[in-house]
């Protein structure tokens, strides 16, 4: 039911995929890319903020950048245009530098600082926050009719959602204000004064100096990185913004996904479609695919007996592998399955199933078929 979800998917003009971490989200990124490009006569940009960096394997490509790169579809024959992209983190901070530093003096004191390299690489959240600023300009440009973005994977899609608040909290915090106090003044106050002076102590004069002449730098880049996080919070929130939460059907990854629901409507985020990846066939449980299973279980122990009395543990070892495997485990999961698309029934969102896929899904051949083969379970009733 291809036309069902590119529907729900052309509903808005920019896409955020969440869910938790290996349920197949970039997979089925990209495969929503293709299939959007190939079935309308649109320009599509599917740009991964995962770190590891699947998206171009998966459209097979040999690397992706920030800038975004024109996938070719030849075998499809496209009605529209594909187009990828991955965040790179240190070039995205070196560009965001350059681009918000008031001079090329600071910019290079910046770039050159080591206390820079450390924060740009190791920081935790400064992939989120590099992130956002690529995607504020990626998701704004007009050539684009629809941008499907690969988030981190579970609460890290959160952290992402997240990072321009926390950029703004940075840039007004008293921790920057105290960062770059001797850099600003030479009169400390009585309660920042022990700071320092115990600081001087363990960290050496000129390790201090270097950080607050760093943070008196960085703090310059506050008015354009504000600006722009402001205007991609305002994106998220945009009518023309929708979010698409991943799951397989079983384990921990539908609780996350829940959560993820629940975490984009207190955010006032516009939660669009729910697939379940990697649903298992339906054929597996038909009344014959039962009727084998009650086969293997009540009348095959004999013919293995029968055949293999020579050695009944073999007998007996072949019938469990065949019953409770390849029967009565799946039937588990479909069941649990079947639970979770009962509960997600009455969330006010289209509901999609995603089947294992029987092929390498190596080309975008392969994952346009894969969307071929999704079937919408629910449609929207909120």
């Amino acid at each position: 039911m291809v036309t069902n979800l590119l529907d729900t998917l052309l509903s808005k003009e920019r896409i955020f995929v969440v869910g938790s971490g290996g349920v197949g989200k970039t997979t089925l990124s990209a495969a929503l890319a293709v299939a959007a490009a190939v079935e309308r006569p649109i320009n599509v940009l599917v740009v991964t903020v995962d770190p590891a960096k699947r998206l171009a394997g998966t459209l097979g490509v040999d690397a992706l950048a920030n800038s975004p790169r024109r996938v070719e579809l030849p075998e499809l024959n496209p009605k529209g245009e594909l187009w990828a992209a991955s965040v790179d983190m240190k070039s995205a901070w070196d560009d965001l530098v350059q681009q918000f530093s008031p001079d090329l003096a600071t910019s290079e004191r910046i770039l050159a600082s080591p206390i820079y390299h450390n924060l740009s690489a190791k920081f935790i959240g400064s992939y989120d926050y590099a992130a956002v600023q690529v995607l504020a300009a990626l998701t704004a440009d007009e050539r684009y009719d629809l941008v499907i973005v690969d988030t981190p994977p579970s609460r890290n899609a959160l952290d992402f959602l997240d990072a321009p608040a926390r950029l703004r909290e940075f840039f007004s915090s008293p921790l920057l204000a105290l960062l770059t106090l001797p850099r600003r003044t030479r009169l400390f106050s009585a309660a920042t004064r022990p700071f320092y002076l115990v600081a001087d102590m363990v960290l050496g004069s000129a390790f201090l100096t270097d950080v607050t002449d760093f943070f008196a730098d960085f703090a310059k880049l506050a008015p354009g990185l504000v600006e722009q996080s402001r205007s991609f919070s305002e994106l998220l929130t945009a009518s023309a913004t929708g979010f698409i939460a991943i799951a397989a059907p079983y384990g921990p990854s539908v609780d996350e996904a829940h959560h993820l629901l629940e975490a984009l409507k207190t955010r006032n985020l516009s939660a669009l479609a729910f697939i379940i990846n990697r649903a298992l066939p339906g054929w597996l449980f038909t009344p014959e695919a039962t009727k084998a299973r009650v086969w293997l279980e009540e009348e095959a122990p004999a013919v293995l007996d029968a055949r293999l009395a020579h050695d009944p543990k073999m007998a007996a070892a072949i019938h469990r592998a065949t019953s409770e495997l390849a029967f009565t485990y799946l039937q588990f999961v479909n069941a649990h399955a079947r639970e979770l698309l009962d509960a997600l029934r009455d969330v006010g969102i289209d509901l999609f199933e995603v089947p294992i896929a029987e092929f390498e899904l190596d080309s975008p051949t392969a994952l346009s078929a894969l969307v071929a083969s999704t079937t919408m379970v629910a449609s929207r009733v909120g």
